[in-house]
């Protein structure tokens, strides 16, 4: 048989003829466009965006079926995403002529931005192990690409995206970590962006680009970012939905957006992570917004527990168009009552009353931007958005705040600073800013529910007096404080508030000082058999709780710290711009260890109708506490700026052009005492009641606080009463010097200064019958008789009739002249104290609703 002959040219000719033809294939793209219609450039990156192998995106098979894959099986969901459509992740095509609208009506910056994501697109290369501000910037920019797409029809930016957003999954590492245990928001954040462009640029995908990308997210992402320490895991079934990393944006965000984005594809991946969200977080959460807000307090924690939530919120209502939770309302509650920690000096900067664990220094109002900026747009809240324009710098243009007047800084941290794209989203709904940012916002707020909270100001303006009290119903544990039945004070500075600096979660100066009790305006009851608990370091402050894992566990008396007994306030105009007074009372009992106490109450008092003009408030704090043991040493705190001046029963102390002035009125043979200064300032109890040691945080930051004013009875009664009466006034010559006077009888205790005249019924269960009390006071007063129960008294003094007088949230107030005081029950109401005291109930609480 004749053997073929090959011509030895043969296959160099073939080979160079594929070149060629490839060759002219790019040169006709080039000139002349792609099969599809494309322009040339758009199809050159059509053809680089399929240019991947499945091999770049991990070795592993896509699971269809979450559920059945890790064999936990959640209640199905009750709505699902609208299939076929796309877009439906945060936004639908019924925005894309908005979104028009907002880019026009952007300011340049803005457009400046923008367009530099279209004129340098990036390649989505990552080129190092450690999430850092250009990778910020390069999933920012894929989001832009994307969202130009949408807004314009541009081929050449749905595929720069794609690409992109392939190239990131492509060479993404298994260290690109920063901090381990937060790892799982920067995957997160990929994983986010890649559900926008999934869904965003869906129409210029095959089914191999789109299994490429969910390949890509599962291997990369998945497995690896979401189970580092405190995720979600993959299936997401891990962590939990009360507190902690689980409450994060890893599920509420993340694999919320990226389920939406694949569902015509993946249902499974619906199936299981939405019903894991309906079933777990949303009763978790409609609990929260009960309150109107959130645990954690309002503190750089706002921007990873809350911030999430307004994501679910957003995603599910755009993909399915229903709102998941059970009130708007409530939720909507949420950002205006962040805002109302704001305080403003003088010279108009901004505060905020410290609140939870907090990295940024207490005289710096935080930046709640991106709240406000989805919150707007969810709730068309013409406050937030005013509030997202407001300039935090003070006309300066801002250099970190996102927000501000000049809209800088879209790359900021992935947690703090919205993407351009997220901006003009929640733009193209139209909400204007309304004319003050402060409209339709409460100058008293009481949050009820879980928290049991007031704060009562002024005025929003430069010369706002605003006290926050607190009793707390239950905590989350995590990064709320051990802070029930607290107070702070502010006039034009923080006259006493919190203390102690966050500097790394779990060290010895977070979790014994930062946290726990003796760094806040609350009450210590020393048992010495606990001495050796909290690794030493117990000074009597209230019990450290575990992180709840399931909301039953919330709900449970595990984690109740306080009752709520009492609630009341009132404005002089029915415009509700004159506030006259703001009380809250509770037994905290449940706060402390078991064999602390029998009764801790605290009521609260702020009285604004002074009668002097340079007393802007008179603050009133009425403890009675039954300790089990007459042993047991009780404390009252207050934490000061600078070091106090302590004259017999009176301390004054000055910060700035403020000054705070106590009185103990009540107590039984007080000790007063300053503890702080330099290496002192953050003093606690170490294996004994008498032994302290200074608890500096790790790298020897410092809040500022001079330290703290310790008040304490003798000890020898299990049960003692104290009362503090305090004013604020200006650190000038024109400072007034008011005295306060006791009231005591075995009824009630309480004080009188300047106009006004405060009682208190020493017993916990609410007064139902007569009783009596000598006010030594001039003239007709003002009186605020705490703890009878609701409904109509009739007053008399000196046995003559004066007036009736309507009890409403255990407080009765009236005007009378002083002497021999006889109060004389009518027909009485009764009083809830329930915990649910005051939910469902914004802007303010009518008493009609929450009576028996």
């Amino acid at each position: 048989m004749q053997q073929r002959r090959i011509n030895k040219w043969r296959v160099p000719v073939i080979v160079a003829a594929l070149i060629l033809l490839a060759l002219g294939t790019v040169l006709f793209l080039t000139f002349f466009g792609s099969a599809d219609g494309l322009p040339p450039e758009a199809a050159y990156w059509q053809g680089m965006a399929r240019s991947f192998n499945n091999s770049d995106f991990g070795s592993g098979s896509i699971v269809a079926d979450l559920e059945a894959y890790s064999g936990v099986n959640y209640s199905s969901a009750p709505v699902s995403p609208v299939a076929g459509q796309h877009p439906r992740v945060l936004f639908t095509s019924e925005s894309v002529e908005g979104l028009t609208d907002a880019f026009a009506d952007a300011k340049q910056v803005v457009r400046d931005d923008y367009n530099a994501a279209l004129s340098s697109p990036p390649d989505g290369i990552l080129a190092n192990d450690e999430f850092d501000a250009t990778d910020t910037a390069i999933l920012r920019d894929i989001q832009t690409l994307a969202l130009d797409y949408q807004r314009t029809g541009d081929a050449l930016s749905g595929y720069h995206a794609i690409y992109a957003i392939k190239n990131v999954l492509k060479t993404l590492g298994t260290n690109w970590t920063g901090h381990d245990d937060v790892a799982h928001r920067y995957y997160g954040y990929a994983m986010y962006t890649a559900a926008c462009v999934y869904d965003w640029c869906y129409d210029l995908m095959n089914t191999t680009d789109k299994n490429q990308i969910v390949l890509g997210v599962q291997e990369k992402i998945c497995k690896v970012g979401m189970t580092v320490t405190y995720a979600v895991g993959f299936p997401p079934t891990s962590a939990n939905a009360v507190s902690g990393h689980g409450t994060s944006f890893c599920l509420l965000r993340d694999y919320l957006a990226f389920a939406i984005a694949i569902y015509d594809e993946y249902p499974g991946w619906w199936d299981m992570i939405a019903g894991r969200f309906f079933e777990e977080y949303v009763p978790v959460r409609n609990a929260f917004y009960e309150a109107g807000m959130v645990p954690q307090g309002v503190s750089l924690y706002v921007r990873t527990k809350f911030f999430p939530d307004l994501f679910s919120a957003w995603l599910v209502k755009a993909a399915t168009g229903v709102f998941p939770y059970e009130s708007e309302e409530n939720m909507k509650q949420v950002a205006r009552s962040i805002y109302t920690y704001e305080l403003r000096v003088n010279n108009g900067a901004l505060y905020s009353f410290p609140s939870g664990d907090d990295k940024t220094p207490y005289n710096v109002f935080i930046d709640y931007g991106h709240i406000a900026l989805i919150s707007s747009y969810l709730f068309n809240d013409e406050t937030m958005r005013a509030q997202l324009e407001h300039n935090y710098q003070s006309g300066s243009s801002p250099t970190n705040q996102p927000y501000g007047s000049s809209y800088r800084n879209f790359s900021g941290d992935i947690t703090e600073t919205a993407s351009i794209a997220e901006y003009l989203i929640c733009s193209s709904s139209g909400v204007e800013a309304a004319s003050s940012r402060h409209e339709g916002m409460d100058l008293i707020r009481f949050n009820g529910g879980w928290l049991g909270q007031i704060i009562a100001r002024n005025t929003w303006g430069r010369e706002q007096a605003t006290v926050l009290m607190k009793i707390g119903q239950r905590t989350a544990a995590n990064h709320d404080h051990y802070d029930a039945g607290t107070f702070q004070i502010f006039y034009n500075s923080i006259l006493s508030g919190n203390s102690g600096v966050y500097d790394g979660y779990g060290n010895s100066h977070h979790y014994y000082y930062h946290q726990a009790t003796v760094a806040h305006n609350g009450l210590l009851i020393y048992n010495p058999a606990l001495s050796s608990t909290d690794g030493g370091y117990y000074s009597g402050g209230q019990k450290r709780r575990s992180e709840p894992g399931e909301y039953d566990v919330w709900q449970s008396n595990t984690h109740k710290t306080g009752e709520l007994t009492g609630v009341a306030y009132a404005y002089a105009d029915e415009d509700e711009t004159e506030p006259l007074y703001a009380y809250i009372a509770g037994d905290i009992a449940s706060a402390y260890d078991s064999s602390v106490a029998n009764e801790v109450t605290r009521r609260m008092l702020t009285v604004y109708d002074t009668g002097n003009s340079n007393v802007p408030l008179f603050f009133f704090v009425f403890d009675n506490i039954a300790a089990k043991s007459a042993t047991f040493k009780k404390t009252f705190l207050l934490h000061v700026k600078y070091e106090p001046t302590i004259s017999g029963n009176t301390v004054i102390a000055n910060c700035g052009t403020g000054r705070l002035v106590l009185q103990n009125v009540i107590g039984n043979n007080v000790t007063i005492t300053a503890r702080g200064g330099s290496g002192h300032n953050y003093e606690v109890n170490h294996n004994g009641a008498n032994s302290y040691v200074q608890l500096n945080s790790p790298h020897n930051k410092n809040d500022n606080y001079w330290g703290r004013v310790e008040i304490s009875p003798a000890t020898g009664n299990a049960t003692d009463q104290l009362l503090n009466v305090m004013y604020v006034c200006r650190n000038n010559s024109s400072a007034p010097s008011l005295s306060a006077t006791p009231i005591s009888n075995s009824t009630v205790k309480g004080a009188e200064i300047g106009n006004t005249t405060a009682v208190f019924v020493v017993a916990k269960a609410q007064r139902t019958t007569a009783f009596s009390f000598t006010s030594t006071g001039s003239g007709t007063r003002k009186y605020y008789v705490s703890g009878v129960a609701g409904g109509e008294w009739s007053v008399s003094v000196n046995g003559t009739p004066i007036t009736t007088a309507e009890a409403e949230g255990g407080l009765l107030v009236f005007s009378a002249p002083s002497g021999n005081v006889t109060l004389t029950p009518g027909n009485l109401t009764g009083y809830g104290t329930g915990s649910n005291l005051g939910n469902n109930a914004w802007p303010s609480v009518p008493y009609s609703s929450i009576t028996d």
